[in-house]
């Protein structure tokens, strides 16, 4: 009685948010996990140009700001000096830039030509593909999340983020906003 009333209430829970698929080998423990981690934002590793390593997962504790981007999209490109601010300015605030079509060389080369001060995520097609999908869908660079200590994604925005644009988009303000709320304090800088 017990797995049917998880089982319903699995799919209840999942209707509107993720599906997948419960086989018959499913065990109310793997059911009831797979629930704890429904609103958390899907795993992935990957690496940086410099050889560092990036998993989702341990990041948890961790406010991160995912931005996915492109050497070659111009918006991208004028969206960096906001990026490194954050970075800069927030000490305990992840900064990452998913590349969703550059080598590492090209993002070696680039972050040097464009002073990037946040670790750069390169990986095969067939990885950023996935991470893509997992995310969403990303279907336009630059695309920004931030994903809160408890890994979860508390907002999203397909664009660019300019501080010059807040008077007419707010977007700036609003992450800004949300940062600061994920982070927990007012102002958390790392020039204090």
């Amino acid at each position: 009685m017990i797995k049917y009333f998880v089982l319903i209430l699995t799919v209840f829970c999942l209707a509107d948010q993720k599906t997948f698929i419960i086989d018959s080998l499913s065990t109310n423990e793997d059911i009831l996990n797979k629930l704890i981690d429904l609103n958390k934002v899907p795993d992935f590793t990957l690496q940086s140009y410099d050889g560092e390593e990036y998993n989702m997962r341990s990041l948890e504790g961790k406010v991160v700001l995912l931005n996915f981007w492109a050497t070659w999209c111009y918006p991208c490109r004028l969206e960096i000096p906001e990026l490194n601010e954050f970075h800069e300015e927030y000490e305990d605030l992840i900064v990452l830039g998913l590349s969703i079509s550059d080598t590492k060389k090209q993002l070696a080369d680039f972050s040097k030509l464009y002073d990037v001060k946040y670790p750069l995520l390169y990986g095969t097609s067939k990885e950023i593909d996935k991470i893509s999908m997992d995310y969403g869908g990303i279907f336009a660079v630059p695309t920004s999340i931030l994903i809160d200590r408890n890994g979860e994604k508390v907002f999203s925005y397909p664009g660019a983020v300019l501080k010059q644009n807040d008077q007419w988009d707010g977007v700036y303000s609003t992450l800004l906003r949300k940062i600061t709320e994920s982070l927990g304090v007012e102002k958390s800088s790392k020039k204090e």
